[in-house]
């Protein structure tokens, strides 16, 4: 009897708290049912907050906040346990005005209270965002970038399939709008604390607009990264070599993503995406310096994967993170961890012909003449940017003919993933890296099939959104620009009776800027002038 009467005084208890909470919904222009909208750098988050109540419910305020957050967790090695971090990047506050609130301040049944808001999505975060330790003098500009929606879950575009970024579950990046009613506690002072009667959140995915950053410098002995390798090449297991191949690839483009998709009234709809497709390509670079007269490998297949790279810490990292100390244990003894995912791009087989591909150079000449000839050659010059790259092996002796050769590998990401652009922030980090492995063929060789490879960094950016092209403003003719500079003028202050009224915000409105073209007029006007002078 005594469980059924406090069951009973529970339920009955529950349902009395809720009758007096205000129920808030949160309804997003452009909004798809079960989808989440997405927006870019610069879009307009605009929707409507509702409340309403089954009671008369006392109230101060109502707050509209546009929020992004970052959460982490990381596993510890002293002692068993997780330790994590959680911050607020990113507040902007709708202002509501006092007429938009009932007098006096209580929520009535039986009625809609509604508070149109408006959020853009801005490019930058505050100083105050980045205010912790720093090692590195640029950490603070790509810690105030704004990051992406990370290890969100939702639908994507479909309704059927959920949105892979290939992040872990220990680091999450999210952004919503947030509703709360908010009521003072009773105090003697003006900054008495509020409590929150009712507080709703509608999830957002932002995708912000990334520039280029200049390509990383990979120093000759980088761990990380391999741009340039050497290997020599053998007629088969313990046999005599044939020569050395050097390989080797500069930074590709970066992979440009597509903003996402808006409607014909250029409104930001839900998480559909462009369906441009989103591509780079990557340049290969070969040279073989032989032995005496052997002829080049016959070059297999080409293999490219993508390095996916998640940083996350429990504190916020004082510079960027360095794969080159990544390892498990080093990272979470100091509170750190990391997660990296290959995703298969392409495979490419090349020409099976023992020639194809490669193009022989002759050795260098000691005499004038033929040092000229090979210097407007063409062959010579079309190898000179491969040369440069590459470079002789450290077998080569100079008096021997060289045969180099360049392979394209086109990359296309898959469609089952999603990509977000690479960013640091101060607690979560995303950077990218292209494995690219070629194999080749040498005679009486035909147990194992010799490969080198290379892993070059690779930037993700994000496509600002085209900006739609609004009416021309009016164009000054010149009739108008001799009427202004060369008409006579007077410095006598005209009659109080003649003086205009001050214009109102819908004249200052309809003044626009002027086009390039009426730059060059008024330039020319002011010459005329000073000429005539």
């Amino acid at each position: 009897m005594a469980s059924s009467i406090i069951t009973r005084g529970s339920s009955t208890l529950e349902a009395f708290t809720s009758r007096a909470q205000p129920k808030v919904t949160v309804d997003l222009q452009g909004q798809t049912e079960g989808l989440v909208n997405t927006y870019t750098t610069g879009d307009r988050i605009e929707g409507t907050a509702t409340i309403t109540v089954d009671r008369d419910v006392r109230f101060d305020d109502v707050e509209i906040t546009f929020e992004g957050t970052s959460r982490t967790s990381v596993e510890r090695t002293s002692i068993p346990g997780r330790t994590g971090a959680y911050q607020t990047f990113l507040r902007l506050r709708q202002p509501i005005d006092d007429t938009a609130y009932p007098t006096p301040r209580v929520l009535e049944p039986n009625r809609t209270y509604q508070f149109p808001f408006t959020f853009v999505v801005p490019e930058r975060l505050l100083p105050h965002a980045c205010s912790h330790r720093k090692t590195n003098v640029h950490v603070e500009r790509s810690h105030t970038l704004l990051p992406p929606t990370l290890g969100d879950a939702m639908l994507a575009s479909d309704g059927k399939t959920l949105l892979d970024d290939i992040s872990p579950d220990m680091c999450r990046i999210a952004y919503l709008v947030r509703v709360t009613v908010l009521r003072r506690k009773p105090s003697d002072s003006d900054n008495a604390s509020s409590k929150s009667l009712a507080s709703v959140g509608k999830k957002v995915r932002v995708v912000p607009a990334v520039d280029e950053e200049p390509p990383l410098n990979v120093e000759d002995h980088e761990s990380t990264y391999c741009t340039r390798k050497e290997k020599d090449v053998k007629r088969g297991l313990l046999r005599g070599k044939l020569g050395r191949l050097v390989v080797a690839a500069t930074q590709p483009k970066p992979v440009r993503l597509n903003p996402p998709a808006t409607s014909e009234s250029g409104d930001s709809i839900t998480n559909n995406t462009n369906n441009n497709p989103v591509s780079t390509a990557a340049t290969l670079h070969l040279r073989f310096d032989p032995v005496g007269t052997e002829a080049p490998p016959r070059l297999g297949t080409v293999w490219s994967k993508l390095r996916v790279s998640t940083y996350f810490g429990a504190e916020p990292w004082p510079d960027y993170p360095s794969p080159s100390s990544s390892s498990a244990m080093m990272l979470a003894q100091m509170g750190r961890g990391s997660y990296t995912e290959s995703v298969p791009l392409s495979t490419l087989c090349l020409a099976s012909s023992a020639s194809a591909g490669w193009t022989r150079h002759e050795p260098p000449r000691l005499d004038r003449c033929a040092s000229r000839q090979s210097s407007t050659s063409s062959s010579s010059s079309s190898s000179s940017g491969t040369d440069s790259l590459t470079g002789p092996s450290a077998s080569f002796d100079g008096d021997s003919a060289y045969y180099t050769a360049s392979v394209v590998v086109p990359l296309a990401l898959p469609s089952s993933k999603t990509f977000v652009p690479s960013f640091h922030s101060c607690l979560i980090s995303r950077v990218y890296a292209l494995d690219l492995s070629i194999s080749y063929h040498t005679p009486n060789a035909n147990i194992l099939t010799p490969t080198v490879s290379l892993r070059i960094p690779l930037q993700f950016t994000c496509a600002r959104r085209a900006v739609a092209q609004k009416d021309h403003p009016h164009e000054i003719s010149i009739d108008e620009v001799n009427a202004e500079f060369f008409n006579p003028r007077s410095v006598a202050p005209p009659p109080a009776s003649s003086l205009p009224a001050p214009p109102d915000y819908s004249e200052i409105a309809s003044f626009s800027v002027l086009p390039d073209r009426s730059q060059d007029l008024l330039t020319s006007a002011r010459g005329r002038v000073r000429t005539a002078c």
